[in-house]
């Protein structure tokens, strides 16, 4: 099969794939594996972003002992804290670092404007280039087991690199260059998915904070509902305006338990709920107004990397 009828035929089994209502958990490792098995590669890997890293998320055909060793990325320091530049940003080693923080440059053939790189003889390539041509210097494990033809793909999606897809196998010249822009299109579906993915992961998060959250105020409303329930007791036998007040009381603490232990619609791309009138309302503003929760803002370390990014 040449390579444009196995890049034909791989599209469709991906669509088929993405098509089935599939744990993203499994569906991600499906297509690696389908990607593998039709252009029959000895070995792939997925490296996505976990903290400052990017680990095997998924690999097969490599050796426990190499993925052990090339398993992450980043520099460190003699006392092994982890390297970071000027800006705070973390330094990754390796072609694979190279390809994850877009140090490519696609003047040279290996490298392609997407921001790829691909060599169907890394031993010709390391005796024919400089460090410097290469952008960084490398660890050269690839080459040391014996893969010739490697291939490393960007994984993105919005503007955002998740990380890369791996390609390896010792035989020479089994890439083409339509084959990578190929497998460039493809990292786009794969780089939609983990977006995807890691939306529901967030709101996952969110729900349980949510949770927490209304578990906090439920027991302290269950605390004022005894507390009124005291006072109807003891004014009773009055009868009067006053017992009307107590009930009208209990009545919007018992009002506030049902919202808050209630389904609350939210929305998986801007976090907006819809109250009980059918308008989608900010979730901090909405907790606020049931429960008297005060939420702070800040940035978590992800998103000040990402913001001071911007400000550059």
């Amino acid at each position: 099969m040449t390579h444009t009828l196995k890049a034909q035929h791989l599209a469709g089994e991906v669509l088929a794939l993405l098509n089935r209502k599939a744990d993203w958990d499994e569906l991600i490792p499906q297509i690696v594996m389908l990607v593998k098995r039709t252009l029959e590669f000895e070995a792939v890997g997925l490296r996505l972003n976990d903290h400052d890293d990017y680990p095997y998320y998924f690999s097969h055909g490599f050796s426990e002992d190499f993925v052990r060793k090339e398993n992450f990325l980043c520099t460190r320091e003699p006392n092994g804290s982890i390297l970071r530049d000027t800006e705070g940003n973390v330094v990754l080693e390796c072609m694979c670092g190279n390809v994850i923080q877009g140090r490519t440059d696609a003047k040279y053939p290996f490298f392609t404007p997407f921001g790829s790189f691909w060599s169907n003889g890394t031993s010709h390539l390391l005796a024919s280039t400089t460090e410097t041509e290469r952008q960084a210097g490398t660890r050269n494990r690839c080459n040391g087991e014996g893969y010739e033809s490697v291939g490393l793909i960007p994984i993105r999606a919005a503007g955002h690199t998740h990380g890369l897809l791996q390609l390896n196998d010792r035989r020479p010249d089994m890439f083409t260059l339509p084959m990578v822009e190929f497998l460039e299109g493809l990292s786009g579906s794969i780089g939609l998915l983990i977006s995807l993915k890691r939306k529901e992961e967030e709101l996952a998060r969110r729900k349980a904070d949510i949770s927490r959250l209304v578990g906090v105020r439920t027991r302290e409303l269950a605390k004022t509902v005894d507390k009124l329930m005291a006072g109807i007791h003891r004014e009773a036998p009055t009868g009067g305006a006053a017992d009307t007040g107590v009930l009208d009381k209990l009545q919007a603490v018992l009002d506030e338990i049902r919202i808050l232990k209630g389904i609350l619609p939210i929305c998986c791309m801007c976090k907006r709920i819809r109250d009980e009138d059918g308008c989608w309302r900010d979730l901090e503003e909405f907790i606020h107004d049931r429960s008297g929760v005060e939420f702070t803002h800040g940035l978590c370390p992800v998103c000040t990397g990402v913001a001071m990014g911007k400000m550059d």
